[in-house]
This record gives C-alpha cells, structure tokens and sequence, in this order.
C-alpha cells in the first residue's frame, strides 16, 4: 500500500357526423370522448344516433353513457343540448407495473421481503455523486455534501442507480432494490462530472462514522491507496460499519497483477467484482487477490434522473447489490460485527472460479440466511 494520496477519484377514441354551414371542410383530429346522456333523455341507441347525427362506438347502458370521437368543434356544438349531462375526453392509462431487475431475481432477493427481511430501520450512506431525492422510486432521509453541490440533487445520475438498486422501493412502478426499506443517506463526495477529492471522500467517511450509519457503499475507486484513505476506513471498521466498494472496471492486468481499486484493496473491505447473466466475470470487472465478493453488474436497471431509468454497467452497479445484501443481514442479525457480516458473505459465496478473478464467489443470500441464526 503506497503512502502518496490520490489527485482525484472517479465514478467506477362517438364520430359526430354534424352538417354546418361551410364552405369549405377543413380535416379535423378526433379524440375520444364520453358523453354522459340525462336520465330523462335515456333512448336507445339507435334513436339516439339519429336524433344527434352521432356514429356511436359504444354504449354503456348502466351508466347511461355514449363513447364516439369528435373534434372540438363537434363537442363544443353537443355540449349546448339540455339532453347531455356531461361530456369528457379519453385517457390514456398506462400500466404501473414494478419490474425486478435482473440482478435482483437472480439473486433471490424478492423472496425475503415476502419473508420480512427489507432492511427497515438499516442506515445506508451512499457515498457518490448525491442522490436525486424527488425521484418518486427512493426514499432518502438525509446526506452531507462535500463538493459544495446540492446532495440531494444528482447532476451526474450514478448516485441515484447505486441508491435504486440497494433500496428502490417495493411499490408498483419502476424497480426494486436489494433492501427497499433501508433508509439511503446521500454522501456527496463526488461532483457532477464524477470525480472528487480524495479529501472529500475521507471527510464523507467521518460523516457516515459520526452519524452511525450501518453500511457504507464506495461505487468509486483509485488505483493508488494513501495512508489517510487507508485510516479512515480503518476507523469505520472500529466504528463498526459495514463497508463495501466496488473493485474497478479495469479488468485483467497482462501481466497478471492485481488491478483492484482503492478502497476495495484494503483488507477489512468487501471488494465487489462483476458478473454477467451466465456468473461470468464482466470482461470490464477488475482481478486481484483483493477480491471479496461477486455480484451481477452487466446491464443492470436502476432509477435514473428525476423520475427515470437507466440500463449501465460497471462494478459500481455490483457494489449497491452487497450493500443492500449487508443491510438484509445486518437487519437479521442486530448483534453481529461488521466483520462478521463480512465472514458471512465470504463463508456463503458460491465458488466460481479462481480467486484471482472471482474472490470468494457469487453472493447468495439463500445461503447466508442459511447460516444466520
């Protein structure tokens, strides 16, 4: 471990057929409307295609309601007879529909929410480019900015993915995170553009360790280590935190070295790799004998902006899964260390192949849950 700091850190459809007076007949766009008919003007339906000129697409006799499209010079003309009650245009609706991302079925997450395990009342600081709070799929209770920019507003958009696939939540649109009830705590140590300080990463350290947060999520990373960096994150193992981040995308050395970065190199740190939907290791994912821990990373799904998604890769998409996994096992188990968490993982990992690519293997909470008593 090099004693130098680092210079900077980057983000690893009723057609109205009325005659008028015109001389000349312009095409019109028709919407849909419904057209409420007065009780005491309720004919049938022929009757009442006859007596208003109208091309009725359907009849919902219950509601004594007509459905046809008209342009709005047409309902403008219909809305002044003492038979209709009311006139109101269609609507689109679009499904609402939650998707389990990928990574998140594949390993088994959804089966313990069912099972009570969400990571409620489990405190998670995402240190990264902020996190954008307005977006509807997360709930983010509080954060610090260290870059003298807003940390709940997300200018660079890593944040918000890392935060949605450790805690999206468990609702009925958009997507769900490992731990959807854990409370996400947006550390801003990186700016717009990505990149930080090495002081502002060390000061959002001190953060998440003076305000006790339980798991801390480094989606960063250097290839140089520092004497500081190495401190403080020595200090938030003494404090008890669960700390993971991402090894880097620099993939394998030709010489055959260790290309993990800083902070995953250091010892008490869960160092997360890539896979892919087949437990490979993601061509960009880095390789050492720092590795920790697998988790999928190629093209993963996560919030986005204000209220979107987005599709990235990286280990910084792997990183947030153990994160959210640490939440889940801290939740289950209030009394055990950090560290113990950190042996439960590595105990619990499916092997996958040499170390030097997969470290331990592939997370699985099936297993760890197994173990946890």
């Amino acid at each position: 471990m090099g004693k130098r700091g680092v210079n900077g850190v980057t983000a690893c459809g009723f057609a109205c057929l009325f005659a008028f007076s015109t001389d000349v007949v312009h095409a019109e766009e028709t919407e849909g409307y419904f057209i409420g008919v007065k009780d005491s003007s309720w004919l049938e339906r022929e009757e009442i295609e006859t007596s208003f000129e109208l091309d009725v697409e359907y009849e919902y006799d219950e509601l004594k309601v007509l459905y046809a499209s008209m342009t709005d010079e047409e309902v403008a003309e219909l809305e002044r007879s003492e038979q209709i009650d009311y006139i109101e245009r269609d609507q689109v609706v679009n499904v609402e529909q939650q998707q389990v991302p990928w990574g998140i079925e594949h390993i088994g997450a959804p089966a313990y929410y069912s099972n009570g395990f969400t990571g409620e009342g489990i405190d998670v600081a995402v240190l990264d480019t902020g996190i954008q709070a307005e977006h509807p799929d997360l709930n983010v209770v509080g954060g610090e900015s260290f870059v003298y920019e807003d940390p709940f507003v997300d200018s660079n958009g890593h944040g918000t993915h890392v935060a949605g696939t450790i805690a999206a939540l468990d609702n009925d649109f958009g997507v769900v995170g490992v731990a959807p009830e854990a409370n996400l705590y947006a550390v801003k140590v990186l700016a717009g553009n990505g990149s930080g300080s090495l002081n502002s990463i060390i000061q959002g350290i001190y953060w998440a360790i003076e305000n006790d947060m339980d798991v801390m999520n480094l989606s960063l990373g250097s290839s140089t280590g520092s004497t500081v960096m190495s401190d403080a994150i020595h200090a938030a193992e003494e404090a008890d935190i669960v700390v993971v981040a991402a090894a880097g995308n620099t993939g394998a050395s030709q010489t055959g070295g260790s290309t993990v970065s800083y902070p995953a190199a250091y010892e008490s740190v869960v160092a997360v790799g890539a896979t892919n939907q087949s437990n490979g290791r993601a061509p960009f994912s880095s390789v050492g004998p720092e590795l920790t821990i697998m988790a999928p990373g190629d093209q993963v799904y996560s919030t986005y902006g204000t209220d979107g998604y987005q599709t990235l890769s990286g280990t910084s998409m792997a990183s947030p899964k153990v994160a959210g996994f640490a939440a889940l096992l801290r939740e289950k188990n209030p009394h055990a260390s950090a560290s113990e968490l950190r042996q439960m993982m590595i105990d619990t990992a499916m092997p996958l192949g040499e170390h030097h690519e997969y470290g331990h293997g592939l997370m699985q909470l099936e297993a760890a849950f197994g173990e946890i008593e």
